[in-house]
């Protein structure tokens, strides 16, 4: 993959955040999600009162916040395995944690590439930002990073931790998502709730761990339950990579009677693809949750997801490296809620756990 040029603050003024997103996908190169917050006040540009002097943020980050002395200009950087409304949910989070101090904040993104995932760090601890918020493709990938910036005297947060691991002796604070109960939880779940029969698993990516710790706790619950997974396959996170998988599965096993997404991103492209062909016959369990996903909750296309929310998991490791920036003792291990939601409970659970921080769309446009 090819290195692309920066894209300029003016170049981006005016677009939209979904628009911003959506094209940064597409090209997966260094900066192109930098700046991507604009000051937290007026999206026409003004800085709100008590805000830092315009210019005093450094080219290609944005400015947070206006509180004197906290931050003091410091650049924390975010990376992104990728850009999907998941990763966009955990930029928001950061951007919570960061508002009213003086942070600026540079985000990149990897398109779920382990090379880019490793040159976006390694250009951000280079150019000497304050901290690291990192959102994992790969532990391997992540951990070389993570090494070089402990060296450099920069404090990283991990904002998707499944168990402890080799990243825990370079990390500041991690957010710890029970993969091995979420998967549990899902596999309680379709015992209750669902015909025993064929399973197809799609997973996300294969070595973060995240999905390897699903396939654990569902294999435990759904031992000697009837239910049977006869495959199971990566999506990557990615719609059409996701109905792949269950196409072929449907065409080798036309009696599944159960689909589970490990990810809103696919199940989104799941749901959609079962409409389409009006099968109502499967249950379809996702995980996650973003706003396209409610729309399909409850419907015959998708029954129920595991919730957790991304946004949760940026706040946390976020937390954690302001805290040690800061000169605090952050907690290595923040636990992000979770638990089954249905068309039935969402917006009780929601209201316990934000899926996002719609306050920061606006923030997010008119760079």
């Amino acid at each position: 993959m090819t290195q692309q040029e920066p894209v300029s603050g003016a170049a981006m003024t005016g677009i939209s955040r979904r628009t911003l997103f959506t094209g940064a996908a597409a090209l997966g190169g260094l900066g192109l999600l930098t700046p991507i917050l604009s000051a937290c006040g007026s999206s026409t540009g003004s800085a709100p009162t008590g805000s830092a002097p315009t210019g005093s943020a450094p080219t290609g980050s944005a400015a947070i916040g206006s509180a004197a002395g906290i931050g003091s200009g410091k650049t924390i950087g975010v990376s992104l395995n990728g850009l999907v409304e998941y990763t966009r949910y955990v930029a928001e989070g950061v951007a919570k944690v960061l508002d009213g101090t003086s942070y600026n904040l540079k985000i990149v993104q990897a398109n779920f590439d382990v090379q880019t995932e490793l040159k976006n760090l390694e250009s951000l601890i280079s150019q000497g930002v304050a901290g690291l918020v990192v959102l994992p493709n790969t532990v391997d990938t992540v951990l070389s990073a993570v090494k070089q910036a402990k060296s450099a005297g920069i404090p990283t947060g991990i904002a998707l931790w499944a168990a402890p691991g080799p990243l825990d002796e370079y990390a500041k604070g991690v957010a710890h998502v029970d993969s091995v109960g979420g998967g549990r939880l899902i596999g309680d779940w379709l015992k209750k709730n669902a015909k025993p029969g064929k399973v197809v698993v799609v997973q996300g990516v294969v070595g973060q761990g995240f999905s390897e710790r699903i396939d654990q706790g569902l294999d435990e619950s759904l031992k000697g339950s009837g239910f049977q997974i006869v495959l199971r396959e990566q999506g990557y996170f990615d719609r059409s990579k996701a109905v792949g998988v269950v196409e072929r599965a449907l065409q080798a096993h036309p009696d599944v009677t159960t689909v589970v997404s490990y990810a809103a991103a696919m199940g989104n492209g799941v749901s959609a693809y079962l409409k389409q062909n009006d099968i109502k016959n499967i249950t379809h369990v996702t995980s996650d949750a973003d706003a396209e996903m409610l729309t399909w909750l409850g419907t015959p296309y998708l029954a129920a997801t595991r919730y957790y929310s991304a946004a949760e998991t940026g706040v946390l490791a976020t937390e954690a490296v302001r805290a040690a920036i800061e000169g605090g003792n952050p907690t290595f291990k923040n636990t992000v809620f979770q638990d089954m939601m249905t068309g039935e409970n969402k917006d009780s659970i929601v209201a316990k756990s934000p899926m996002s921080y719609p306050e920061y769309e606006g923030k997010l446009t008119d760079l």
